[in-house]
């Protein structure tokens, strides 16, 4: 008389080994699928890099951009320039309607002799 029946412990022994290999399985494919590449993290980590530089030069270009007190004082000196300008040529009209007289008195004296 047998004790031990070895064909129906073999047969569980292959099913618990079935089931141990399908649940590494599982758990291989799990973890795979949620872990990242390095692939993955070297694209991740360019895009990364371009962004900075972007945001860089955006800081950059922000931090030399004039304020309004820079502006006001740019339209303040661009209105007294005008004025200046303004002043400048009404002197210049002058000195030509001047110079327009000279120039017909001597012509007329310069017929006369």
């Amino acid at each position: 008389m047998e004790l031990i029946n070895w064909a129906a412990a073999k047969l569980f022994f292959d099913i618990a080994q079935a089931v141990l290999m399908g649940g590494v399985a599982v758990y291989v494919w799990w973890t795979n699928r949620t872990r990242a590449t390095g692939t993955a993290i070297t694209q991740v980590n360019k895009r990364i890099d371009e962004v900075d530089k972007h945001v860089s030069s955006l800081e950059q270009t922000l931090e030399n951009r004039p304020g309004y007190t820079e502006i006001e004082a740019l339209r303040s000196e661009l209105a007294e320039m005008n004025r200046g300008m303004a002043q400048i040529s009404a002197q210049m009209q002058s000195t030509t309607a001047l110079l327009n007289r000279l120039h017909e008195y001597l012509l007329t004296e310069k017929g006369k002799r």
